[in-house]
């Protein structure tokens, strides 16, 4: 488990959900979840804490590939927002120019 801190956003694998951390334990993570019900014909919000332990989470507020906190840029290749910070994005971009040049070079 990267280093999750009280206020970072999370993914639970198992439910597909996205909450933010309330607390921090040494192998698990309280999140509160909002719902929407509805109470005597009106709708009302009711927050929920729940436990998420530590293997089935991914934290969404460091770097994807590091866990830099510094320098994050959201990307959403997927339905799953990532973040990535500069160096990533700068070793990416050179992989992939260095990708394309292989390729220009064989054909």
């Amino acid at each position: 488990m990267k280093e999750i801190e009280i206020g970072d956003e999370v993914m639970c694998y198992r439910t597909n959900l996205y909450a933010r951390v309330e607390e921090v334990f040494p192998a698990a993570v309280c999140v509160r979840l909002a719902v929407v019900r509805t109470v005597q014909g009106r709708f009302s919000l009711a927050q929920y804490p729940q436990l998420w332990r530590a293997e089935d989470i991914e934290n969404l507020s460091v770097c994807r590939y590091c866990g830099s906190r510094d320098d994050l840029e959201l990307q959403q290749y997927t339905g799953m927002p990532l973040r990535v910070c500069a160096m990533c994005r700068n070793v990416q971009a050179l992989s992939l120019t260095d990708e394309l040049a292989e390729t220009l070079s064989t054909h």
